[in-house]
């Protein structure tokens, strides 16, 4: 019953997340546009609230799935299962920013490659 609850779990987790990554892109969108002190300073704090969001799985897992801490410690297939669910929920959400956002953001000087 607890895979099936993962699963479940996972699903709601993608919309989420999906969600997440789509707040994350318009605001740095936005943030872009503003002069360089605001870009930098609001973009590292729209970054640490994401990577809050992007975690949240993990601290909100025990809460909605019954006996999860019990089974990641004592079940080594069921941590994988979840490593891979998590992976799995996160995807749809990474490749929409990915494909929408990214391009715009390099732009503005978010994600440029290093010199």
């Amino acid at each position: 019953m607890i895979w099936i609850t993962t699963a479940i779990y996972s699903l709601l987790c993608s919309a989420l997340l999906w969600i997440g990554f789509w707040l994350y892109g318009k605001t740095l969108m936005y943030l872009g546009r503003s002069g360089v002190i605001i870009k930098s300073l609001g973009g590292f704090v729209v970054y640490m609230l994401f990577a809050c969001v992007l975690v949240s799985p993990f601290f909100l897992a025990p809460i909605f799935i019954e006996n999860w801490r019990d089974e990641v410690k004592s079940n080594v297939l069921y941590f994988v299962y979840f490593g891979i669910c998590y992976l799995i929920s996160v995807a749809p959400g990474g490749f929409y920013f990915k494909k929408r956002y990214l391009i715009e953001l390099k732009e503005f000087g978010y994600f440029a490659k290093r010199r």
